[in-house]
C-alpha cells in the first residue's frame, strides 16, 4: 500500500531471454514470453509480450503491470514458447521452457530497479533450455504521455558492399542501471532508404522513463537484413528532460554513433531528427478544480402534458416517492453539485401554461415562481422551487428544448474563458418524451459544441427515446440535418434514461457513474482543445466537507421529505466512490468525500480537506 496515496503500488517487469533453446530446423526460434499467476490453486494467464521473429535472445518492448503487495505471497510462473503458427492457443506452439518465483522476491529493493535471472526448464526435467531476465520497477504513476515524429537523415549503409539501401528501424531503450538498457517501443521498419520517416506514435511517460525526467533513454537505428537478423547502424543517448529543453529552443536532433571499436573513437553513423517531441500532460477533472475550474449547472424541467396531471396516479409530476422528476434530479445534481463551488443553480421550466397567464404557452420560464429568478440556493432550492410552482401550472405542449438551449447559451456566452479565469457549464435537461423540434435542437447543439458547456438530457418515463441517441454522437461528429457542411466542433451532449426499475432501492448508482464520465471527458477535451491547463492549486488544508461544500451542503441533507435524507447520504458515502474505478495518482488518499470521476482522486469527508481559499470569478 502506497501511504502518500492509500493505493496499491504497482511494479513493472520487464522480460528479456539470453541463450534460448533453438527448436527450428532452418532458422532460430520466433519466442514469446507468457506469465501465469496463481489463483485458487491454478494457474491462470494473465498477459503475453509480443513474439520476436528469429531470435534466441529476445528482449521484448511488452511488459507486465502487476499489483504489488509485500506482505502477500503473489506465485509468478513465466513460460516461453516458439511460435510456428498464427493460433492464439498456446498449444500448438512449441514449449521452450518455464520458471516459477513469487513477486516479492523480483522487488527485492523497492527504490531502485531489480534485475533477476531464472533458469528455464521443462517441468521434471533438469536440463536449463534458457535463461529469462526479469527486471521490476516500482511504478510512479502517470496518465501523461510522449508524442514523437522521428526520421532518418544520411543514415550509413550497412553490409559487405555497402550498395543497397538500409530497411531500418528504431529502438527506443531506457535505462535499468547504469550500464544496462532495455527496449520499450520499436518502430516500423522502412524499406529502402538511407533518410526514413517513421509514422508517429505516442509512449505513456511510464512506460518511457517510469515518470524520471532524467532516466537515461537511447534511441538505436537498426538495419534490418533478408535473413531477419540486425545490424545496428547507431545509437544516441539523451535523457527527457534533455530533449524537452532543447525541443523549445530549436529543431531538435540528435547524432547516431557507431559501436566503439578498441582504439578507435566513435564516429557518426547519421542524424536523428525529431519532427515532434512534445509532452501531452493529461490531467483530471480534479485538476482543473483544485486550480480553479468554476462549474455551474443549469437544470430545465418538462412540463408537457405528456406527463400526465398531478392528480393522475401514473402522473411522472405526482407523489414525491414516485415522482420521477425529483428522482433524476436527486440522483444527476448530487454529483454535479461537488464541483460547485458556489452552489448556485439556475432552474427553469418549459412546456406549460402559467396560471396568470393561460393563453399562451411558456417553453422557457424561472423555476422560482415568487421572485422569477432563474437561481437557486443549492439541490433543495432547486426542489423547494420545483414543489411551489406545480400547482400554478396548466401542462401543455408541444416539447420544444430549442428556447432552454438559446437562454442557456446565452448565459453561457456572457462568460469568457481564459487561462486565469476558468469555468465550465452544464445544462441538464429533464423530459419525458420525443422532442417536436429535433433539428433545430441539433443546430444548437452544434453551434454550443465550441462554448464551455455540456448538454446532458435525462429520459424519464416509459416513453420511446430512440432518437434520442442520434443526439450522442459516439465520437462521430453531431451533423446538421439542414446544412450537411455544419458539424458540431467536439462531443457535448449525452442522453441517459432513468427508468423507474431501476432506482427501486435507491440512488441509480449506473447513471451517475455513465453521466460523471461522459462528462469529465467532455471537459477535458473542451479545455485541450482551448489550450488551457489546469492553474496551480487554489486549495489548502482548512475545514471539514462544509466548508468544501459552503453551507449549502448542508442544506441538502435537511429535505422535508421522509427517506430523502438516507438516499442522499448513500450517494455521498458510496455513489462518487463508484464513478470510476480508476487507482489515484495524487496525494489524496482513497475515500468517500468528492471524488474525481476521470482519475478517482478523491476528497476525504472525515478528516481536514483541501477547500477553496480565494475568489475564482
Amino acid at each position: 500500500m502506497d501511504e502518500t496515496t492509500g493505493s496499491v503500488k504497482q511494479v513493472e517487469l520487464l522480460i528479456s531471454c539470453t541463450d534460448l533453446a533453438d527448436l527450428d530446423d532452418f532458422s532460430a526460434s520466433d519466442p514469446i514470453g507468457v506469465l501465469f499467476i496463481k489463483q485458487f490453486g491454478q494457474w491462470k494467464e494473465w498477459g503475453r509480450t509480443e513474439a520476436i521473429i528469429d531470435s534466441l535472445n529476445p528482449q521484448f518492448t511488452k511488459s507486465f503491470l502487476l499489483d504489488y503487495e509485500p506482505d502477500i505471497q503473489q506465485p509468478l510462473m513465466f513460460s516461453v514458447y516458439d511460435i510456428d503458427s498464427k493460433s492464439t492457443e498456446l498449444k500448438h506452439h512449441d514449449f521452450i521452457g518455464s520458471t516459477e518465483v513469487n513477486l516479492v522476491n523480483l522487488v527485492k529493493n523497492e527504490d531502485r530497479t531489480t534485475t533477476t535471472s531464472k533458469s528455464l526448464r521443462i517441468p521434471g526435467k533438469s536440463e536449463v533450455r534458457g535463461y529469462i531476465n526479469i527486471t521490476s520497477e516500482i511504478v510512479k504513476q502517470t496518465r501523461s504521455k510522449m508524442i514523437f515524429h522521428i526520421g532518418g537523415s544520411r543514415l550509413d549503409k550497412q553490409g559487405m558492399f555497402s550498395i543497397a539501401k538500409n530497411d531500418v528501424f528504431l529502438e527506443i531503450s531506457r535505462s535499468t542501471n547504469s550500464i544496462d538498457f532495455h527496449p520499450i517501443h520499436r518502430t516500423e521498419v522502412y524499406r529502402k532508404s538511407q533518410d526514413p520517416r517513421w509514422r508517429p506514435f505516442e509512449i505513456n511517460l511510464q512506460k518511457l522513463c517510469n515518470n524520471d525526467m532524467e532516466k537515461a533513454i537511447r534511441f538505436s537505428c537498426y538495419h534490418r537484413k533478408g535473413n531477419g537478423s540486425c545490424d545496428l547502424i547507431g545509437h544516441a543517448m539523451t535523457t527527457l528532460g534533455q530533449m524537452l529543453s532543447n525541443s523549445q529552443k530549436n529543431f531538435l536532433h540528435l547524432n547516431l554513433l557507431k559501436p566503439k571499436k578498441s582504439g578507435k573513437s566513435q564516429q557518426s553513423s547519421g542524424l536523428l531528427k525529431f519532427f515532434k517531441c512534445q509532452l501531452d500532460l493529461q490531467h483530471s477533472v480534479l485538476d482543473y478544480v483544485r486550480g480553479g475550474l468554476q462549474t455551474n449547472t443549469i437544470v430545465a424541467i418538462d412540463f408537457t402534458a405528456s406527463n400526465g396531471k398531478t392528480s393522475y396516479s401514473n402522473s411522472l409530476h405526482g407523489a414525491y416517492e414516485e415522482n420521477q422528476y425529483v428522482r433524476g434530479l436527486e440522483t444527476l445534481l448530487v454529483p454535479l453539485s461537488y464541483y460547485m463551488t458556489e452552489q448556485i443553480i439556475h432552474a427553469y421550466g418549459f412546456g406549460a401554461k402559467l396560471k396568470k397567464n393561460k393563453t399562451c404557452v411558456n417553453h422557457c420560464f424561472p423555476l422560482n415562481y415568487k421572485s422569477e429568478e432563474t437561481s437557486c440556493r443549492g439541490i433543495q432550492g432547486v426542489l423547494q422551487a420545483y414543489e411551489s410552482i406545480i400547482p400554478k401550472l396548466k401542462f401543455s405542449g408541444p416539447t420544444l428544448f430549442t428556447p432552454v438551449l438559446k437562454n442557456a447559451m446565452d448565459y453561457v456566452r456572457k462568460g469568457t474563458l481564459t487561462q486565469e479565469t476558468q469555468f465550465y457549464h452544464v445544462l441538464l435537461i429533464i423530459t419525458d418524451g420525443v422532442v417536436n423540434d429535433f433539428e433545430e435542437v441539433i443546430d444548437e447543439l452544434i453551434d454550443s459544441s465550441d462554448l464551455p458547456v455540456s448538454v446532458i438530457i435525462c429520459g424519464v418515463g416509459p416513453a420511446d427515446f430512440s432518437t434520442m441517441d442520434q443526439l450522442f454522437s459516439s465520437g462521430l461528429a453531431l451533423k446538421s440535418h439542414k446544412n450537411s457542411l455544419k458539424k458540431a466542433t467536439r462531443d457535448n451532449t449525452y442522453f441517459v434514461l432513468l427508468r423507474k426499475e431501476k432506482y427501486a432501492t435507491g440512488v441509480n448508482y449506473s447513471l451517475t457513474q455513465e453521466v460523471m464520465a461522459a462528462l469529465s471527458q467532455q471537459i477535458l477535451c473542451y479545455m485541450k482543445n482551448k489550450n488551457i491547463s489546469p492553474n496551480r492549486p487554489l486549495l489548502s488544508k482548512k475545514d471539514t466537507m462544509k466548508t468544501w461544500m459552503s453551507n449549502n451542503f448542508d442544506e441538502t441533507a435537511e429535505f422535508r421529505r421522509e427517506g430523502t435524507q438516507s438516499r442522499l447520504g448513500s450517494l455521498f458515502n458510496s455513489s462518487t466512490a463508484k464513478i470510476i474505478q480508476v487507482k489515484s495518482s495524487t496525494n489524496f488518499s482513497q475515500s468517500t468525500g468528492p471524488a474525481c470521476p476521470t482519475c478517482g482522486s478523491c476528497l476525504d469527508e472525515e478528516s481536514p480537506l483541501f477547500t477553496f481559499t480565494g475568489s475564482l470569478l
